[in-house]
C-alpha cells in the first residue's frame, strides 16, 4: 500500500512537471484560411509564452473572420513551437513571394491569383490604417530561398558559429 502511494505521488509530480513544461514554451498562432474567391490566407501572430494564450490569439483572430465570411474554410489554426518555410519567414519579416500584409503583431500572406491577391492584400493593409494601425502595409511579392537570416531568428543562432 506504501509503495502504492509513493508510485502516484511520483506520477502526480512527474504530470505537474511535465505540465509545467509545456506551458512555458513559446508558441506562435498560425492560421491558414481558403475563401471562395480561390485565395488563401496563412496568418502568423507575435510568439506568446503559453499554449493557452495561443490558442486564445487564434481563437481573437478567427472570430471575426467567421462571422464576416460564411464561405471562408479554416484550413488549420494551430500553435506552433518551431517555424519553417513560408511562415518562418513571415515571422521574422522576411522575403516572402506573395502579397504581404505586414501589421504590427501580424502578417498575412496572400496566396492565389496575383491580381486578386494584391487587390486583398491592399484592402486589408488599407482597412487596418483606417482603423488605427497606421505602421501596416501591404508588401509585394519577394523571391524566397526557403533559407536564410529570417529562419536564424526564429530557430535561434546558428551553431555552427
Amino acid at each position: 500500500m506504501k509503495q502504492a502511494l509513493i508510485a502516484l505521488v511520483l506520477i502526480a509530480v512527474g504530470s505537474w512537471l511535465a505540465h509545467l513544461h509545456v506551458a512555458s514554451q513559446t508558441y506562435y498562432p498560425v492560421v491558414r484560411l481558403s475563401s471562395p474567391d480561390g485565395l488563401t490566407y496563412t496568418t502568423v501572430q507575435d510568439e506568446v509564452q503559453e499554449r493557452r494564450a495561443c490558442g486564445a490569439a487564434n481563437d481573437r483572430f478567427l472570430k471575426p473572420i467567421k462571422e464576416m465570411c460564411k464561405a471562408c474554410q479554416v484550413v488549420f489554426a494551430r500553435c506552433e513551437r518551431k517555424l519553417e518555410g513560408l511562415e518562418a519567414a513571415l515571422a521574422a519579416g522576411g522575403a516572402v513571394p506573395h502579397y504581404t500584409v505586414f501589421a504590427p503583431s501580424l502578417r498575412i500572406a496572400v496566396e492565389g491569383p496575383a491580381e486578386a491577391a494584391k487587390a486583398s492584400c491592399d484592402f486589408i493593409a488599407g482597412d487596418m490604417v483606417k482603423r488605427g494601425l497606421r505602421s501596416t502595409a501591404c508588401l509585394y511579392p519577394q523571391p524566397y530561398s526557403g533559407s536564410g537570416p529570417q529562419e536564424k531568428k526564429i530557430r535561434g543562432p546558428d551553431p555552427a558559429k
